[in-house]
């Protein structure tokens, strides 16, 4: 089980780099988590386009969904050059309905919804979901292929549930939009480094990457937030492939 991190900033990406976007790779199944600003080019650099089993989003930002525009006409072309034969499965949450009524496109994809509570399977993979606190509706994913599991939180301010379900993970995948000055004066929607570290401890994972990161902070900043509570963590590093 591998995870590639193909882009990680928001709410846009610095130049050269990519909001979020996460390839997660079995022995025979490859699936991307999110597909926002920059991760159509930088997914090309690692497979081709058009063997992608699923996309996975979180929720309906454009963040993490707006390279999905132009992915619709990639494949639309693979499926004329007969590269493709089946429309890649866009699993999301259905609200907001005008948004997720714009997923599907003619042959090349096809819109299917996530729910808390209902799990799916793509390939080796079994997902669990359960919902976040977030602008949209938003869930966090708990996926495994039956030996190691991944938890990634999507975007969400801090709730105590997401320790149970983010409990004994091999890798816990978690938003660090903020520090905990910006709590402090006021800032929602979002978890702190801090945060992410205090779920990752109490939930006794084994290892923490902090992601969707603003640009402009300092990771050194982030980073020392995180591992006073939690050593054994990184910030997210655009490229970079992680062995769970």
């Amino acid at each position: 089980m591998k995870l590639i991190i193909l882009g990680c900033y928001t709410p846009y990406p610095p130049a050269g780099g990519a909001c979020p976007g996460y390839l997660l790779e079995g022995e025979r199944t490859r699936v991307l988590l999110e597909f926002g600003s920059g991760v159509m080019s930088r997914l090309q650099e690692f497979i081709p386009f058009w063997e992608l089993d699923a996309v996975v989003l979180s929720h309906l930002h454009g963040d993490h969904m707006s390279d999905l525009g132009v992915y619709r006409y990639a494949i639309d072309q693979a499926v004329m050059e007969r590269k493709r034969i089946k429309p890649v499965p866009v699993w999301a949450p259905p609200e907001p309905a005008d948004i997720f009524a714009t997923l599907p496109y003619k042959e090349a994809l096809e819109g299917r919804q996530i729910e808390p509570g209902r799990d799916i399977t793509i390939g080796e993979f079994s997902f669990t979901f359960v919902s976040t606190r977030h602008a949209f509706t938003c869930m966090a994913m708990r996926i495994t292929d039956g030996n190691k599991t991944l938890v990634y939180t999507g975007d969400t301010e801090y709730f105590s549930d997401l320790i149970g379900f983010a409990q004994g993970a091999d890798l816990l995948l978690a938003e660090a939009t903020y520090v905990n000055k910006d709590l402090e004066l006021g800032a929602t929607g979002h978890l702190s480094a801090g945060q992410a570290a205090r779920i990752a401890r109490d939930a006794e994972v084994k290892r923490l990457i902090l992601t969707h990161l603003r640009s402009w902070y300092e990771r050194t900043d982030l980073l020392r937030e995180a591992k006073s509570l939690f050593p054994n963590c990184q910030v997210a590093v655009e490229r970079a492939i992680v062995e769970i």
